[in-house]
């Protein structure tokens, strides 16, 4: 690939950097310096620049990708021959100017991330260009020009509005890099043979149905990816591409693969993922460089014998097929590091994998490991998630290189003794199983630093869990704990606690022995029936996320305000009525979750000014969708108010329904006149009510009025649309 220049290495006495300074306006008197040979004013808040650009005769790189800018000066054609890369990537630019086609030494053009929809005429002015990045933009063809750049070798026309491969750019025949993906393109030329040079074409994610024969005449391709079109079919003519190193056609409608595909014998990555294939040819053995083979998300049901002579194959992706049985007797893959058989119908663990490192299972048939599982000396990564296990053997304690355990979703009832032989683990997740206590030598793994007990029927831990000295994250949530387990609280290297629990015994407070937690980052405590957050929670310095959904918590206490790294507040769905008045004093508060809550709106002074964006953002959202609500209510009573009781209906909301029954509204249909009346009705008595507070009144109103029916309907909007939010 041809160097890229932004990446070159600048003397200082020749560059100008001001990168990320936040600049809306170029310096012009730092433009006078007619040695500069590199300027960068990339990532700031620029929306144009200055004409004196073109007074840099000695500029060769320029990059201000990154900003606002919608045009580019007419003077950059005064650096037409010196400037040899552009990169404008990255704006809001939608036209080129045409003086940009004097840059006649040009050759690398970036301008992806803008708001193309056109090239200038003469752009194939600048035949110096040998790299060109369009992509993220609004093209739907190429000026008739663009095949005058014969030295152009990187073509990125990624994400466009292309329904065809443009003829012009099968006459780049040094082309080596071509990316069309993300467009609309139905068919390709026949020319697409004259790019003799192409090594790696990109057609993923267009419409493609089929391929021309002339495709497969590029026999210097190494890279082909197509995947996410409508192909069926991959024809025998692949088998020409015998360079071809890595091919992609994932996500296609492809029932068949030829048995010509064993000619591709330098291939080393070949993905077909989410097809429709039942099968795989018998010839695949003749790809015997193969590393990489993904086939996930098919409809195979065995793997044929031929496979076995992929001695090389490191990794093997076969999750979502139907298999049940990984390898026939006499098979094995003795080479491979990475398997994926998750979600297929295997009832047996596969053996003699004694390479392996990474082994996923997740989403199976089995209930026992064998006999030999101990032997997987190099395995780092295990998922036996979702599968059929009521007990282990010890022998799985062997692997004393395994870093990652997943036993979730089974029907564990506990571990057997030996644990601690796991001397690498730093994951075990054992959530969703039957577990009724914590094994004993369990509290002794020291190398562990995640570990997930939820959803099981816990209801102790022992005190030896302080000695998990390095624990970083720990989830207990959804047990039988029939008090808070306060022994967690001498973990002192946590980070991360999860103590929330929508079935299982609910806890009623949070103990004060939580100011150990001097690490704690985040803390989930919802779903239980906590009515107050504890003075102890105001010394863990470090929070950064508090999550206590679903309780009964009535405040939000003064101390939290004093937690000055705390950037995300979730308490909705509880009973608070306000918020401290100076929570605008917590500058680090990215976002404030407080739905569901009976709050009326904390003090004026909470959400004035810049400080407390988050908290305003909260508010706007809450008084929008209360509005939406009673405006909703409001509806419901004009469509529902029957004609007779209409003066009734006035009368109690202490509306004169004469103001109402003016001259002018005489003509109003009934549905017209209980919208004015509520209207009027709540610019009378509630004009700087909050929609919230305006909808309990309005309930209380219909209550005492004696509308029962249209009370208990009107609540009921209310009660679902709150339901829905949460």
């Amino acid at each position: 690939m041809t160097e890229d220049l932004f990446k070159m290495e600048i003397c200082q006495n020749s560059s100008l950097l001001l990168e990320s300074k936040r600049l809306k306006h170029v310096p012009v008197k730092l433009l006078h310096g007619s040695n500069v040979k590199y300027i960068s004013v990339a990532n700031n808040d620029l929306k144009s620049l200055p004409r004196e650009i073109g007074n840099m005769t000695h500029l060769e790189i320029l990059s201000v990708q990154g900003n606002k800018l919608t045009s580019l000066p007419s003077s950059l054609q005064m650096l037409g021959s010196s400037l040899k890369a552009l990169n404008i990537s990255d704006n809001q630019i939608g036209t080129l100017p045409e003086e940009i086609c004097n840059l006649k030494n040009m050759k690398q053009f970036h301008a992806s991330n803008n708001n193309l929809d056109s090239l200038p005429n003469s752009f194939g002015n600048v035949t110096t260009l040998e790299v060109v990045s369009l992509n993220n933009n609004r093209l739907s063809s190429l000026p008739e020009s663009f095949g005058n750049l014969v030295n152009i070798k990187t073509l990125n026309l990624e994400r466009n509005k292309m329904t065809v491969l443009p003829s012009i750019v099968c006459q780049l025949q040094y082309l080596i890099q071509l990316n069309i993906s993300g467009n609309k393109i139905v068919t390709l030329p026949q020319k697409i043979s004259q790019m003799i040079n192409l090594k790696e074409l990109s057609l993923c994610d267009n419409r493609l149905t089929s391929l021309p024969p002339q495709l497969f005449n590029l026999a210097n391709m190494e890279i082909l990816n197509l995947s996410g079109n409508q192909l069926t079919v991959i024809p025998d003519d692949v088998g020409k591409l015998e360079n071809l190193k890595v091919l992609k056609i994932c996500r296609n409608k492809i029932k068949v693969l030829p048995d010509k595909i064993s000619a591709c014998s330098k291939l080393l990555y070949f993905s077909v993922n989410q097809n429709l294939l039942s099968k795989l040819p018998r010839t695949i053995g003749a790809l015997t460089c193969l590393v990489e083979l993904h086939i996930s998300g098919n409809q195979i049901e065995t793997l044929p014998k031929g496979i076995d002579s992929l001695k090389r194959l490191s990794v093997l992706g076969c999750a979502e097929n139907l298999l049940v049985q990984f390898l026939v007797d006499g098979l094995s893959l003795c080479e491979l590091t990475n398997v994926d058989l998750s979600y297929n119908h295997l009832r047996a663990f596969p053996s003699e994998l004694y390479s392996l490192q990474c082994l996923n299972m997740s989403k199976n048939f089995i209930s026992k490991l064998p006999p030999d599982v101990g032997e997987m000396c190099t395995l780092q990564h295990l998922n036996l998630s979702e599968n059929h296990f009521n007990s282990l053997p010890k022998c799985l304690y062997q692997l004393d290189k395994l870093t990652h355990l997943d036993l979730s979703g089974n029907a564990l009832q506990g571990l057997p003794e030996g644990i601690t032989g796991l001397k690498s683990i730093q994951v075990l997740l054992l959530h969703n199983n039957q577990l009724k206590e914590l094994p004993p030598d369990l509290c002794f793994l020291k190398t562990l630093k995640r570990l997930n007990l939820s959803e099981n029927q816990i209801r102790n831990i022992s005190s030896n869990i302080r000695c998990l000295k390095d624990l970083r994250e720990l989830n207990l949530s959804s047990n039988q704990f029939i008090s808070f387990p306060e022994a967690i609280c001498d973990i002192r290297c946590l980070q991360r606690l999860s103590i929330s629990n929508k079935i299982g015994n609910k806890f009623t407070s949070l103990p004060e022995s939580l100011h150990k937690f001097q690490n704690l980052k985040e803390l989930d405590f919802s779903d239980n029936e906590v009515k107050d957050i504890p003075e102890a929670l105001g010394d863990l310095r470090r929070l950064t996320k508090l999550i206590g959904r679903n309780n009964l918590l009535t405040c939000l206490p003064q101390f939290v305000i004093s937690l000055q790294n705390l950037q995300h507040i979730d308490l909705q769905g509880n009973l608070l009525q306000g918020l401290p008045s100076n929570l605008a004093q917590m500058k680090s508060l990215k976002l404030l979750k407080l739905e569901g809550n009976p709050l009326t709106g904390p003090p004026k002074e909470t959400y004035d000014g810049q400080q407390a964006l988050p908290i305003g953002c909260y508010l706007s959202c809450e008084l929008t969708w209360n509005e939406h609500i009673l405006q909703k209510m409001f509806r419901f009573l004009a469509n529902n108010v029957p004609e007779v009781d209409f003066k009734h209906f006035c009368e109690r909301l202490h509306v004169p329904p004469e103001l109402i029954l003016t001259q002018e509204n005489k003509s109003f249909s009934i549905k017209e006149k209980t919208m004015a009346a509520l209207n009027l009705w709540r610019d009378v008595f509630y004009p700087a009510a909050k929609p919230a507070v305006i909808a309990d009144q309005l309930v209380r109103g219909l209550v005492l009025a004696g509308f029962h029916s249209l009370s208990a309907q009107v609540q009921a909007i209310k009660i679902y649309a709150k339901a829905i939010r949460l």
